[in-house]
C-alpha cells in the first residue's frame, strides 16, 4: 500500500497520522452538530436573560447565534434554533407573536443569503447587514403592527415602540454576528484555516462599530439622565404630597382637600402606630395590595421610588402603562410610634412621556446603525471596485505570454502594494523570458536528438528504428480498421561491389541518388526507409497487386540512376545499379508488425536466390 505524501506543515502531518490509526475516522458533521446544539443552548440562555436598554426598551440577543451559524455553514438549521430560542419571548412579553416574527427573520436571511449572496465564502461581506434591514422595513416592522396593534390591541404609543424596539434588536443582533463572523475569520486566518476575510466585510465591521458603538453609547447615556430627570420629577410631586399627609393629623380634612386640589390622580395611604389607617381611595390600595407587585430597580433609578405593575401574563409594556408610582416614608409620632404614609400615582402619563423618549432614542440609534450599514457597504465596495480596477489588467491579458504590469491607485495603501508588486512582476517576466529562450533552445536539441535518432544521415530517409516505430503504428491501426498494408523491400544487389572498388564516399553518393530517384514515385501515404544496402517501403492501403505494381515502377526509377567513377587505374567507368525487390501483405494470421519485413525479405530471397549481401547490413 503506498504511502501518503509528508507534508511540511505539522499538523497536516499529524493529521495524516490520525488517519494512519485502525479506527481513526473524521466525522465533520459531528463537530458541526456538537457545535450548532450549543449555539441553540447559548440562544436559549441569550434570550431568558434580556438586557434593558432604554426605559421600556429590552434587548435580547438570542438570535446572534442563529444568524452566526448560517454564516459559517449557511444551514436551514439557523431557523429552528431561532424559533426554539424566540419561544422564551413568550414567557417574558405573554405572546407568541414575537416568536413568528423572530422566525419568520431568520428565514428571510436564509432565503436572501442562499438567492442573491452567491456562494458561501462570499457571506463575509457584509450584505446579511442590509438583507436584515430589507426584513426589519418590509416585513417585520408591519408585521409588528399587525399583531401588536390589531391583534393584542395595544395604543399607537406602545405599537411604535415595539416595532423600533425589534426592528433595533434584529439588526443590532445581526451586527453583532457579523462582528463575531469577522473575529473568527480572524483567527482562522491566522491558523491557516477557513475562507479568509473579504476586504468589502471588513469595512463593514468597521464602520459599524465606528459609528454605532459610540453613537449607542451616548444615547445610553442620554437616555437614562432623561429617565432619572423625570423620575426624580415624580418623587419629587410623591415626596411633597407625603410630607402634607404626614403633617396633617388624623381627622385633619387638609390631604383630601390636597387630593381633590391634584385633580384625583393622587391617593394617599396612612397607617397608624395604633394600627388604624386613613386613605382617600380604599379600593384602589386593596386593588394594589391584591393584583401589584413592585417591578424592582431594573427600569425605576430612584431607590426611594417605586413602579407598582400588576401580577399575571400581560405583556410587559401594558403593565407599565397600567401600573403606578408609590412612594412610602415612616413618620416618628413619639418614642417608639412610627406611622408609615404611602402616595401612589397613576403611572400611565409618565410611562408614555419615557416611551416616547425611549422610541426617539431608539430610532436615532436605528437610523446610525442603518446609515453606518449603507456607508460601511458603499465604503467596501468602493474600496473593492478599485482593488478590482488595480489587478484588472491580469485578468484582462490572462492569454499573454507575460504578466502585465497592474493599475496604480490614489490609495496609498494600494499604490504602494501595486508598485511592489509590479517589480516583482517585471523580475517574473525576465525570469519568464529567460526559461521561454531555454525552453526553445532544449526544444531544437531534442528535434535534432530525434532527427539522428530515427533519420539516416546519409540519405535521409528513416532508419531502422523509425521503420520499426511506424510499422508497429499502422500494423496495428490496419488490424483494427481491415485496411490494407504492405511492405515492399528493395535492395541494391551490388552496393558491397562498388563500396570495395570506388570508396563508401561513392556508395553514399549512390545512395542518396536512388532516394531522389524514389522519391517522386512513392504516395503521399507512404514511408521510405533505409536499413544497410536495402530500402524498405511501409504502403498503406496497398494491395498485393498494388505493391507489386508500385515495386517495379521504384525498380525502374532507381535502375535508371548510374554514376561516373574513376577506377583506380585512372579509367573512368559507368556505375549501373541492379536492384531486386520482395513484397509482402498483411493477412489475417499475422501475430505481429516484425512478420511483414521478414516475409518481404524472404521474398526478395526467392526472387534472387544468391545475393551479394546479407539483408539488413548498415554500410
Amino acid at each position: 500500500m503506498p504511502l501518503p505524501p509528508v507534508s511540511d506543515r505539522p499538523e497536516e502531518v499529524i493529521a495524516d497520522r490520525n488517519e494512519l490509526k485502525p479506527g481513526h475516522r473524521s466525522h465533520p458533521w459531528r463537530r458541526q452538530g456538537l457545535l450548532l446544539a450549543l449555539l441553540t443552548g447559548l440562544a436559549v440562555l441569550l434570550n431568558s436573560l434580556p438586557v434593558p436598554l432604554y426605559f421600556g426598551v429590552q434587548v435580547l440577543l438570542g438570535s446572534v447565534p442563529p444568524i452566526l451559524a448560517l454564516l459559517l455553514w449557511r444551514t436551514w438549521w439557523a431557523v429552528p434554533m431561532a424559533f426554539l430560542a424566540s419561544l422564551q419571548t413568550w414567557t417574558l412579553w405573554g405572546h407568541p407573536w414575537a416568536v413568528v416574527i423572530f422566525t419568520l427573520e431568520m428565514v428571510w436571511l436564509t432565503v436572501a443569503m442562499r438567492l442573491f449572496n452567491g456562494l458561501a465564502r462570499n457571506d463575509g461581506n457584509g450584505r446579511v447587514v442590509l438583507f436584515s434591514l430589507a426584513y426589519w422595513l418590509l416585513l417585520g416592522a408591519p408585521l409588528v403592527f399587525v399583531f401588536y396593534g390589531l391583534v393584542l390591541r395595544f395604543d399607537a404609543a406602545n405599537v411604535l415602540v415595539v416595532a423600533v424596539k425589534q426592528s433595533f434588536n434584529g439588526v443590532f443582533n445581526t451586527g453583532l454576528a457579523f462582528a463575531a463572523l469577522i473575529v473568527i475569520r480572524v483567527v482562522q486566518a491566522r491558523r491557516g484555516q477557513g475562507p479568509g476575510l473579504s476586504l468589502r466585510g471588513v469595512i463593514v465591521a468597521l464602520a459599524l462599530l465606528a459609528i454605532t458603538v459610540p453613537t449607542l453609547v451616548i444615547s445610553l447615556l442620554a437616555g437614562q439622565q432623561l429617565e432619572l430627570a423625570v423620575q426624580e420629577g415624580v418623587l419629587d410631586g410623591l415626596r411633597t404630597v407625603n410630607l402634607a399627609v404626614a403633617r396633617a393629623g388624623v381627622e385633619d380634612p387638609t390631604p383630601d382637600l390636597l387630593m381633590r386640589e391634584l385633580g384625583n390622580d393622587l391617593a394617599y395611604r396612612r397607617l397608624e402606630p395604633d394600627g388604624q389607617s386613613s386613605s382617600s381611595d380604599p379600593a384602589l390600595f386593596q386593588r394594589l395590595d391584591d393584583a401589584f407587585q413592585d417591578s424592582g430597580r431594573t427600569y425605576v433609578r430612584n431607590s426611594d421610588l417605586a413602579l407598582l405593575i400588576p401580577r399575571g401574563r400581560l405583556p410587559l409594556l401594558r403593565k407599565w402603562v397600567n401600573g403606578y408610582w408609590s412612594y412610602s416614608s415612616q413618620i416618628n409620632r413619639g418614642v417608639g410610634e412610627t406611622a408609615l404614609v404611602q402616595v401612589v400615582a397613576p403611572a400611565r402619563a409618565i410611562v408614555t412621556r419615557m416611551q416616547d423618549q425611549s422610541t426617539w432614542l431608539l430610532a436615532t440609534s436605528m437610523s446610525v446603525m442603518t446609515l453606518g450599514a449603507l456607508i460601511g457597504y458603499w465604503l467596501g465596495g468602493l474600496f473593492d471596485r478599485e482593488f478590482q480596477r488595480v489587478i484588472s489588467p491580469l485578468h484582462l491579458q490572462q492569454g499573454s505570454v507575460s504578466m502585465p504590469p497592474l493599475q496604480l491607485s490614489p490609495v496609498l495603501e494600494l499604490r504602494n502594494l501595486a508598485l511592489l508588486i509590479n517589480h516583482r512582476i517585471r523580475q517574473v517576466n525576465r525570469l519568464a523570458l529567460q526559461l521561454r529562450q531555454a525552453y526553445s533552445r532544449l526544444r531544437q536539441s531534442r528535434n535534432d536528438l530525434q532527427q539522428h535518432l530515427n533519420i539516416d544521415p546519409i540519405t535521409g530517409c528513416g532508419n531502422r528504428q523509425a521503420l520499426k516505430a511506424r510499422l508497429q503504428e499502422e500494423f496495428h491501426r490496419c488490424c483494427r480498421s481491415g485496411e490494407a498494408l504492405s511492405c515492399l523491400c528493395l535492395r541494391v544487389d551490388n552496393l558491397v561491389a562498388i563500396n570495395r572498388t570506388f570508396g563508401p564516399q561513392v556508395g553514399h553518393t549512390l545512395l542518396q541518388g536512388l532516394t531522389q530517384a524514389a522519391r517522386p514515385r512513392l504516395r503521399i501515404t507512404d514511408h521510405l526507409f533505409r536499413c544497410g544496402d536495402a530500402f524498405l517501403v511501409v504502403a498503406i492501403g496497398c494491395s498485393a497487386a498494388n505493391a507489386r505494381d508500385l515495386a517495379e515502377s521504384l525498380r525502374s526509377a532507381m535502375e535508371g540512376i548510374y554514376l561516373a567513377s574513376s577506377e583506380p587505374g585512372g579509367t573512368t567507368q559507368e556505375l549501373r545499379t541492379r536492384l531486386s525487390f520482395g513484397i509482402s501483405s498483411l493477412n489475417a494470421e499475422e501475430a505481429d508488425a516484425e512478420d511483414l519485413p521478414a516475409r518481404a525479405r524472404q521474398d526478395l530471397d526467392r526472387r534472387r536466390p544468391a545475393p551479394e549481401e546479407t539483408f539488413g547490413g548498415d554500410s
